[in-house]
């Protein structure tokens, strides 16, 4: 998931900033220009700083800010595209939600800010989840999304409101063939 991450980075750097920034960039962090090396794909959290501190460095701009106006660009340019490669890539609801989730606490993790925040959630069991978020404006665009995935699908799920921030959320059981 984390090359997701770094394309992401390399494409609102090109964008911004322009080619000749990304590649010194990724010439500068041991990246590859053109295109992620092998190795890229396994990208440790430390190796993902020290990018974000080159990117500051190299750009002149503080690392909150760089993290603040990438997480913006993340969510109104880079996400809509990341739910499209999820809805083909899952073949259930579940598939979906659970790629979504990762992804959003991958993104809280290896780049903080006040904008996004950690999904905590649990697979109660094969039909049903928990997830836990820790305010009720989050938690009410996270039930807007999963109304949406529940009419991209075939299997169906419900969302039940526990609290002001978390939801349980049950998949239909299927027959098994």
């Amino acid at each position: 998931m984390k090359i997701l991450l770094l394309n992401a980075l390399k494409e609102w750097i090109i964008n911004k900033f322009g080619q000749d920034k990304w590649k010194e960039i990724a010439e500068s962090s041991g990246l590859g220009v053109e295109q992620f090396k092998e190795g890229d794909k396994v990208f440790s959290d430390d190796r993902f700083a020290l990018l974000i501190s080159n990117i500051a460095n190299l750009l002149q701009i503080d690392e909150h800010e760089i993290i603040d106006l990438f997480v913006n660009y993340w969510m109104t340019d880079f996400a809509p595209r990341v739910y499209t490669f999820y809805l083909k890539k899952s073949t259930t609801a579940k598939e979906f939600i659970l790629g979504i989730l990762q992804m959003n606490n991958l993104l809280c993790k290896v780049c903080p800010n006040k904008h996004l925040s950690k999904v905590d959630y649990q697979e109660i069991d094969r039909h049903t989840l928990t997830a836990v978020y820790p305010n009720e404006k989050a938690l009410v665009d996270l039930v807007a999304i999963l109304r949406g995935v529940n009419m991209q699908f075939t299997d169906r799920f419900t969302i039940r409101k526990i609290n002001p921030h978390s939801v349980e959320i049950k998949f239909e059981k299927r027959e098994e063939v």
